[in-house]
């Protein structure tokens, strides 16, 4: 399970990092992976409403948004975006950073892809404001929620906090550590508790990435659908994100991951595990049951092989998952 936390706040050791802190680190007491994002130290520009996004669902802007924002975003279980409250909203840099995922927006509304992982992820908030105001989070979990929509997250709830202004004022809250346990249990529990199945192929850049898609949007979210690579590459098929988009299903950002990472992050085994390639191939894994579905992908696979591919595929997750 990989949590992603976005730190919104600019300032360093301030009480959202505090916060953000602790909420990760309880998450990696359940077994979460973590990592955490800081669009301050990015170079990431505001979105110049080109419109590019809407029109072909990427964003012409070439910074890091595209390789250290958009993939992880993309790789997350969960969603943890952190910020204080600036003039009754996010800071100016978280919100760079969700103007910014404007491109997931115009990919499933306007080109009507859906993200298989969007069954799924699930987004939480933190906050602290330095004043006490009835309605003074009520612009940030807006935004957020929008935010959430937009990158295909439920949103799972907040923790907020007033009257916390000096960096430090939320630690000596005795109420902060029981509230953040009981708030990542209740987010963590359901997916923890999911069955998990894993697909294998050689590079997880095609095979494995077209069947967990389509078992995802089978599922919609009641089983954990994971892949992996033998030797992952370090990009998915761009060709096979074209033909997958026919099919209606957005794979674009997906990063292909390394067996070993995978198992690695798993707190117990795949329930099921499937190997796509040649069956002489099939890895020798300590996993009991393990299948191969013996479905080859040519070197150079042209788009109109890699669809024949896709409906293959298609067909084997359809008659091999009959009771989902």
């Amino acid at each position: 399970m990989f949590v992603l936390g976005i730190q919104g706040s600019p300032r360093k050791n301030g009480n959202c990092d505090h916060l953000l802190t602790l909420f990760l680190k309880a998450c990696e007491s359940h077994g979460a992976i973590t990592q955490v994002i800081h669009p301050e130290k990015l170079d990431i520009g505001p979105c110049r409403e080109l419109l590019v996004c809407e029109k072909k669902g990427v964003c012409p802007i070439r910074d890091e948004m595209e390789g250290k924002g958009y993939a992880l975003v993309k790789k997350a279980d969960v969603v943890v975006l952190a910020s204080p409250v600036f003039f009754y909203n996010v800071t100016a840099q978280a919100k760079v950073f969700i103007d910014r995922c404007q491109m997931f927006w115009g990919r499933k509304y306007k080109l009507r892809l859906v993200d298989p992982d969007g069954y799924s992820r699930q987004g939480f908030l933190l906050s602290v404001a330095a004043s006490g105001g009835k309605r003074l989070f009520e612009g940030v979990e807006l935004t957020t929620k929008y935010f959430f929509d937009a990158i295909s997250a439920d949103y799972a709830g907040s923790l907020t906090y007033r009257n916390v202004e000096d960096a430090g004022d939320i630690l000596p809250r005795p109420e902060l550590a029981e509230e953040i346990q009981d708030a990542v249990k209740h987010l963590l529990a359901p997916l923890i508790a999911k069955k998990s199945i894993l697909f294998i192929s050689n590079k997880d850049a095609c095979l494995s990435q077209m069947a967990a898609a389509f078992l995802k949007d089978t599922v919609k979210g009641r089983s954990l659908v994971l892949t992996a690579g033998v030797d992952a590459a370090a990009a998915v098929d761009p060709d096979m994100v074209r033909a997958m988009a026919e099919k209606h299903l957005d794979l674009k950002y997906r990063v292909p991951q390394s067996l070993d990472g995978v198992l690695a992050g798993l707190a117990r085994p795949p329930h099921r595990v499937i190997f796509i390639g040649p069956k002489e191939a099939t890895p020798d894994l300590p996993h009991a049951g393990i299948e191969t579905w013996d479905i080859v992908k040519p070197a150079t696979a042209s788009l109109e092989e890699l669809r024949t591919l896709r409906d293959e595929i298609e067909w084997q997750v359809k008659t091999g998952f009959p009771s989902l």
